[in-house]
């Protein structure tokens, strides 16, 4: 009686196990073919190329004679802020801090740029004034045409220092 008993549980044992077995190699396999797929994926994508190759998108911002020297004006959907220098000279500056990437604010009391996340500050110029940002504030491509101040929204160049060559002048 002991003996068929065992018969019986070694029976039903042996489906369950190359069920398991079956299951296993059958995730196995679809692990494999997921990270198959996210390889090349990321071969066939095109890296950073893809993303330099873009077409520029030069948006008209205001008029350039709307814009009064020594100002700075927001253009939040834009995700820029256009600075006007006592001299002229135009700048698009970035939104966003260099340091985690928080949306900055223009306080016009200090005449500087203000990070709310971790209390970096730029100066007008977009130059650090106060860390934990690590560099300058990024720009975008200007230029004026018939009057009207442009900006390349496509790129945003990353610098490390304000140079008087990045301005724009009308």
């Amino acid at each position: 009686m002991k003996k068929r008993q065992e018969e019986n549980i070694s029976k039903e044992r042996m489906p369950r196990r190359k069920f398991i077995k079956a299951l296993w190699i059958a995730l196995i396999s679809i692990s494999v073919l997921e990270l198959a797929t996210v390889i090349i994926a990321f071969l066939t994508s095109g890296g950073k190329k893809g993303r330099d190759m873009k077409k520029s998108e030069y948006k008209v911002l205001a008029r350039s004679e709307d814009v009064a020297n020594g100002s700075v004006t927001a253009f939040r959907s834009d995700r820029l802020y256009l600075v006007r220098m006592d001299d002229g000279g135009l700048l698009a500056l970035s939104l966003r801090c260099t340091h985690l990437g928080c949306a900055i604010t223009w306080n016009k009391d200090k005449g500087q740029f203000d990070c709310p996340c971790h209390a970096s500050s730029f100066n007008m110029k977009g130059e650090v004034m106060s860390p934990p940002a690590p560099r300058t504030l990024d720009t975008y491509p200007l230029k004026i045409e018939g009057g009207l101040i442009k900006a390349d929204l496509s790129r945003a160049t990353k610098r490390k220092n304000f140079s008087s060559t990045q301005l724009v002048y009308a």
